[in-house]
């Protein structure tokens, strides 16, 4: 890969991409073919055969490929079946279209798809469970689609720990807080609107969101101009993976770590650094491993499970797991970075 590509502005590509269709409100549930085998402690090879594919554009992204991947693997390893990694390994969403057709067309057991762009996958992802292949959506959602369930952050929480942490961190003082992400994103949307809950309410003044095109030169250059433009600017919060070390950037460059306080969504190793370092105030990381993890075992619950809601559950359209798994955050802070950066 020659140039860093994070998967939030990937995806803001490929939703461009997608023709500017509209994220629809809500998804459709569609029972799998249920075998009836149920799982028996220690017959692991009981399921040798079956397989459990991971399809997503950028598959090899570094953040996929220290997260998402082995996670995968972790899970095929405790249920004894074969997991798989499918997808381009660049920004192709026709190309990502085309890996959905293409796997289902093979009948695996179940399909894990990130949902880079909500419309263009609507139809591949339908004709797979239509075809008898569940398909659940992990990372990021395609609810107008007929996947079984969605397995992802919250994105409003998100906004609401990153809040907590900044009035924390405030400590009774008031202000002036700026925002920065994709601002055009549905998720970055409800993670201001969670944020603006918190904030508001301890008396803090929330500007309007800035766009930083999730990427950390621009963050950078927005952060520096909203320092400028706002002296008196008492904290500020990045909602894209880039924005901390955008902001975190800005603010050293600028004197003022440990004046500002800035929090941000996400914890991998810069991220870390920066707080270990005082420059930013808190990183809330998502459980990116939980995505594919929890994402094998729905669909292997989807098939397996012994639980039964009617006489003939798959005749009624019921499926014995969740729609939605919140898989949850956590804070990082200079009080715990020494359970998350092993050299701090």
């Amino acid at each position: 890969m020659t140039k860093k590509v994070n998967r939030r502005q990937a995806i803001r590509a490929g939703a461009l991409a997608g023709a500017g269709a509209g994220l629809a409100l809500a998804g459709c549930e569609k029972a799998p073919q249920q075998t009836g085998e149920s799982r028996q402690p220690g017959e692991r090879s009981s399921f040798a055969n079956e397989e459990y594919v991971w399809v997503s554009a950028n598959s090899n992204l570094p953040l996929f490929t220290a997260h998402d991947h082995p996670a995968l693997r972790l899970a095929g390893e405790e249920l004894g079946v074969k997991v798989q990694i499918a997808g381009p390994n660049s920004i192709d969403i026709p190309g990502l279209v085309a890996a959905i057709e293409q796997t289902a067309a093979r009948k695996p057991a179940g399909m894990m798809v990130v949902g880079w762009d909500p419309s263009a996958l609507v139809p591949p992802i339908n004709h797979a469970v239509e075809n008898g292949v569940p398909v659940v959506c992990v990372d990021a959602d395609v609810p107008a689609s007929k996947r079984l369930a969605f397995i992802g952050t919250d994105w409003y929480d998100l906004g609401i720990r990153q809040a907590e942490a900044m009035v924390k961190g405030l400590a009774g003082k008031r202000g002036k807080i700026a925002l920065l992400g994709l601002i055009e994103q549905t998720i970055d949307q409800q993670a201001f609107a969670g944020f603006r809950s918190v904030a508001e309410k301890a008396g803090l003044t929330v500007l309007e969101p800035q766009q930083d095109k999730g990427n950390q030169a621009e963050a950078a250059r927005v952060a520096a101009a909203i320092l400028q433009a706002h002296p008196d600017l008492a904290g500020m919060a990045g909602f894209d993976s880039e924005s901390g070390p955008g902001m975190g950037q800005a603010i050293r460059e600028a004197g003022k770590a440990g004046k500002i306080i800035a929090t941000c969504v996400d914890a991998e190793e810069q991220h870390l650094r920066l707080v270990r370092d005082g420059v930013l105030t808190a990183a809330v990381g998502q459980k990116r491993e939980l995505f594919t993890y929890v994402g094998v075992k729905a669909l292997f619950e989807a098939l397996h499970s012994k639980v039964r809601f009617t006489s003939d559950d798959k005749a009624a359209g019921v499926i014995p797991i969740p729609v939605n798994y919140n898989t949850g955050t956590y804070t990082v802070t200079r009080e715990n970075i020494a359970l998350f950066l092993k050299s701090a």
